[in-house]
């Protein structure tokens, strides 16, 4: 596609937030079929890019360089196949130009080589379930672009989540950054709703066509059904993903869209999972039609919850933090595992984390 300055900032970007195992893959795959979409594969580097350039305002051939290198090390870019000197080459000429934080993001982006076939290009996207825990920060960065939150019901979220070692042990801070995410994005939606676009996955997989029309409508891009059948993403999917990935992570991937994981949490969570659910994210999921099952809660059991959801604060401190530390510090703290504030924490998460 055209990576020049002036053809990059006409087109479209887009964001698909919503948290791990909330059908953000299914989504970012059908928009990665189409013609006229590139949407590259989630890396979790693009926020602490932000806080550590954000105060940059002249980008000069230095700093340009220095971006890419860092972008360069993120998890998961190598398997963009990015073909980084014409990058770093394209990137080099633009030194002298008005150019900022978001031109640059999308100008990366813009290289991103799909196994699906392209024409011309009018929409760029992002799919990284991270970025849900950012979306105040997002929205600050890419003030124009649209934003897709996709949303599954807390309790099915959960469930899927725990089948998965890494993810957090602790269902409570699984339930609070469902909840933490939503709640923030929901108000942004309610601020924007010309830029914003809620989907339920249960919808999605319930009602592919009626879904799948609406979020090419939203993004001004024309509706192709034929992605939704199975035979034409087949072959692009085994070539960007492994069997292992999709055997262990999106086994319903490369097959027809089903809605049979709606209701699977029904069987595989306990009901102590389910009260807790109901605790946390319950009030939270009622606008979107997750109805809680129970709704009264002894004190014994709401004390002991709001305990683990004490720890799951402090635990967003020490987020805070770390988001704010020079790169080379995170890279430092990364690399050794070191706790910003270790001795509370760990003393509680012995005892409540894995709940």
């Amino acid at each position: 596609m055209r990576t020049d300055l002036q053809h990059i900032r006409k087109l479209t970007f887009f964001f698909i937030l919503g948290r791990p195992r909330s059908g953000t893959t299914l989504l970012r795959t059908l928009m990665d079929a189409h013609p006229n979409v590139i949407i590259p594969l989630e890396n979790s580097g693009l926020i602490h890019l932000y806080f550590k350039y954000r105060k940059v305002k002249t980008w000069n051939e230095t700093r340009l360089r220095e971006i890419i290198r860092d972008f360069r090390t993120l998890i998961r870019v190598e398997s963009w196949n990015l073909d980084w000197e014409r990058l770093d080459r394209q990137v080099k000429g633009m030194a002298d130009l008005d150019i900022g934080f978001t031109d640059i993001i999308k100008i990366i982006y813009g290289h991103f080589n799909s196994e699906f076939e392209k024409e011309a290009i009018t929409c760029l996207g992002d799919k990284t379930p991270f970025n849900s825990l950012y979306g105040a920060e997002i929205f600050k960065i890419f003030p124009g672009a649209k934003y897709i939150h996709m949303l599954r019901d807390y309790r099915a979220n959960l469930a899927s989540m725990k089948q998965h070692d890494v993810f957090s042990p602790s269902e409570t801070g699984m339930l609070m950054q469902w909840k933490k995410s939503t709640r923030r994005i929901s108000r942004l939606a309610k601020d924007h709703p010309e830029q914003y676009l809620q989907l339920r996955y249960e919808d999605l997989v319930t009602r592919p066509e009626q879904c799948f029309e609406q979020v090419c409508n939203f993004l001004g891009i024309v509706y192709q059904p034929e992605l939704l059948d199975a035979k034409n993403r087949q072959a692009a999917i085994s070539k960007i993903y492994n069997q292992e990935f999709i055997t262990n992570w999106q086994s319903d991937l490369a097959g027809d869209i089903k809605p049979d994981n709606i209701d699977k949490w029904k069987k595989t969570l306990n009901s102590g999972s389910v009260r807790k659910a109901d605790y946390i994210a319950g009030k939270t999921g009622i606008p979107f039609q997750y109805l809680p099952v129970y709704e009264r809660f002894s004190f014994a059991f709401i004390m002991m919850t709001e305990l683990k959801i004490l720890l799951f604060r402090l635990n967003e401190v020490n987020r805070h933090i770390f988001d704010r530390l020079p790169w080379k510090w995170k890279i430092r703290i990364k690399n050794r595992k070191v706790k910003l504030i270790p001795g509370l924490i760990i003393r509680y998460r012995k005892r409540f984390e894995r709940d």
